[in-house]
C-alpha cells in the first residue's frame, strides 16, 4: 500500500472517531434534557391537581365582589337623590364632548 492511502485511511478513521464523539456528546446531553423535562411535568401535574379547587375559591370571591359592587352603586344612587346630582344613575359624571383630532398633513412627519 502506498503511504497516501494508508494517511488518507487514518484521516477518515480520525474523522469518523470525531463524528462518533460528537454524536455521544448529543446524546448524552438529549438524556439529561429528557430527565429534565420529565422532572418539570411531574411539578406541573403536581401543581395542577393542587390548583383545582380554586375555582370555588375564585367563584365565591367574584360573587362577593359583584356583591360589594351592587352594593357601592345602590349607595351611589341614594347619594345622587339626595343631592339632586346631575349625574347618571350608575354614579359616572355625564361625559363631556371630546374634542375632534386635528386633521393629518401629508407633508408632516410623526412618531404616531
Amino acid at each position: 500500500m502506498k503511504p497516501e492511502h494508508v494517511v488518507s485511511i487514518i484521516l477518515v478513521a480520525v474523522a469518523l472517531l470525531v463524528v462518533v464523539a460528537f454524536l455521544i456528546a448529543i446524546i448524552v446531553e438529549l438524556r439529561r434534557t429528557y430527565i429534565r423535562l420529565i422532572t418539570i411535568l411531574g411539578a406541573v401535574g403536581e401543581t395542577i391537581e393542587k390548583t383545582n379547587d380554586l375555582e370555588s375559591v375564585v367563584g365565591g370571591i367574584a360573587a362577593d365582589l359583584a356583591y360589594g359592587q351592587s352594593a357601592l352603586s345602590e349607595a351611589v344612587d341614594r347619594l345622587e337623590q339626595r343631592l339632586g346630582g346631575g349625574s347618571t344613575s350608575n354614579g359616572a359624571s355625564t361625559p363631556e364632548p371630546t374634542p375632534e383630532p386635528p386633521p393629518n398633513r401629508g407633508d408632516v412627519f410623526t412618531n404616531y
